[in-house]
Formats: C-alpha cells, structure tokens, sequence
C-alpha cells in the first residue's frame, strides 16, 4: 500500500454537506502534522470552525497556526482577489483603482467560475509560489472543499476553462491551473461519506464523477461514523435477554437504535461493494467516536480519526 509520504501535494477533500470532511480534513493534515509535516488546511466555508477547535480565533484567508506544524486558513473571494493582484502580481494601484471598484467588484462577484478560479488560483499559490512570495511553506495543503456538488465541480473547472482558449493573463492563469488539477504528484482527492441513505447516494454519484473529472481514480473514499466493526443480527441476544426486566420505552428505543445499526451496515456493506477497487487506496472506515468514551471534543475526536487513518492511509514509514 502506498505510504503517506506518498500522498499529493495537494489533497480535496470532496463530500456531502454533513459528512464529516472538516473533521476528516483535519484528522489528516493532523496525522501529517504529527511525521514533522507543515500541513495547512485551506477551507472554503461561511463560518471557520476549525480555528475554534483548537481554542483558536476562525481563520481568514492568511493562515493561522492551530498547534505544531498545522495551520488553517479560509477563503474569501475579496481577500483572494487582494492577495493575487496585490501580493502576487505587485498590481497595488489596479487593484485599488480598478478591481476594488464597486461596479468591477459586483461583477467579480456575480460572474459564474471566478470565485471558483480564485479558490483554485490560491490553492496553487499556496503549494508552489506562497514560500517564495510570503514565506509561507508547506509540505501539504488539505483542501476541505464546500459541498458535493460545488466541490466537484472544481475538478472540471479547468477543463471547462481551457476550452475558453484565453489568452494573456487569464489564458496563463487558466493553464498554471490546468497543470496543477493534471499532475497526480501535484493533486489529488479522497471522497467522505457516511453510512447513511442519502449520503451514500450522493458519493456514489460523487466519486465516478470526480474520477472523470480529474482523469484518474480518487486517492480513498473514507467512511466516517462506520459501524462496520458491529455484527449484523435480526434479533441479536441482548434484546432477546431484556424480556420484561426494562420500561417498554427503554425496550422500544433500544430496538431502534439496533434496527438504525443495522441500516447503517447495510448502507456500508453497499457503498463498500459498489466502489471496490474504484480508488488508489480503497475504502476507509472510521469507527464511531462521540458517545463510546475518550475525549469527545472536536480536537479529541481529530486525535483519534488521525490515529485511525494512520493505520489504514498507509501510515507505515
């Protein structure tokens, strides 16, 4: 199996609205963080919550230090388009006079693709030209993308881009990011789901079509919340040996939450047999963390997700 020294450059992590990739994310830039790693998790969300996680402020778009070696930075279409022409392009004067203008600025903003543009442009930046420029250095940027469909619509948007035949700057800026979405060194995605009806279906839409998009197969698909390691069994014994001895509410809740366990396998066993051997890495299941004792906390459960993955991502040296 490949190690993690092995992993891209750059990582997306793509999935539903509620799966768990923040989580995820971070439990993996943590694990890299952990082998001497600098590690940046680049968001893409209206409220920054990872920051918090770590008794931190949310971060903007200039990276925050969380803990050792692991930062967390989130974008913004304004601060982005700052950074590229200010920053990156030394163009103080046209940016103040010309983009920052109102009406240049409405149209930034309503223009279908150039938020999407800028995020990838500062994902780039942020992997090749950030040392150099700011002396922002890192070994690995984890991209925790917005939802499924928004986040896999990234995946197309330079080939969408490259049909345009742009030339000049948008032409170059189009073919530096076409470069780095084709470059399996450079990146690559992992798909998170949970073993839930709706979320499974939607990565079973997701990862074929983000393989299409990118060229090449998804890095994993990590379950989160799995409970793959429970056994499935119509009237297990402990229900049977309840009888009598519990209030029939208790009795009547208990059994719900065993025929939930039992949906939920199901809906495992399923994405599990649909999308074997359609990733690098295969599929990933991360046990159940809230309720079953340990540090709860949402830096409690990143430790022990990040323990998880280094067994099963090919943590070995």
């Amino acid at each position: 199996m490949p190690k993690l020294r092995d992993l891209p450059r750059v990582v997306f992590v793509l999935g539903k609205g509620g799966v768990g990739r923040s989580t995820v994310s971070t439990s993996l830039a943590a694990l890299l963080a952990s082998r001497g790693e600098r590690v940046l998790v680049f968001e893409w969300t209206l409220e920054e919550t990872i920051g918090p996680w770590f008794g931190q402020p949310p971060a903007g778009i200039e990276p925050q230090a969380v803990s050792d070696k692991l930062w967390v930075a989130n974008f913004g279409l304004a601060d982005s388009l700052r950074a590229y022409f200010v920053d990156h392009l030394g163009m103080g004067a046209f940016y103040r006079h010309v983009i920052h203008g109102r009406a240049v600025r409405r149209l930034v903003e309503a223009a279908p693709g150039i938020a999407e543009m800028m995020f990838l442009g500062h994902v780039c930046w942020l992997s090749t030209l950030a040392a150099k420029e700011k002396g922002l250095e890192f070994d690995r940027v984890i991209v925790d993308t917005p939802a499924a469909g928004h986040g896999a619509a990234l995946l197309d948007l330079p080939a969408t881009l490259g049909s345009m035949h742009a030339s000049g700057l948008l032409g170059s800026e189009i073919t530096r990011l076409g470069q780095m979405m084709s470059d399996p060194a450079w990146t690559g995605a992992l798909a998170v789901s949970l073993p839930e009806e709706l979320a499974v279906e939607e990565t079973l839409e997701l990862v074929p079509k983000a393989t299409k998009s990118l060229g090449r197969p998804l890095l994993a698909v990590v379950l989160n919340r799995s409970a793959g390691q429970l056994r499935d069994e119509a009237n297990p014994a402990w229900l049977g040996a309840l009888g009598g001895g519990v209030p029939e509410d208790v009795a009547g809740a208990l059994h719900a939450v065993h025929d939930d366990l039992r949906g939920r396998l199901h809906f495992e066993a399923e994405l599990r047999r649909a999308l074997e051997g359609t990733t690098e890495r295969g599929f990933v299941s991360l046990e159940e963390q809230l309720g079953l004792g340990g540090d709860s906390s949402p830096r409690g459960v990143v430790s022990a997700l990040a323990s998880a993955l280094e067994a099963r991502l090919g943590g070995t040296r």
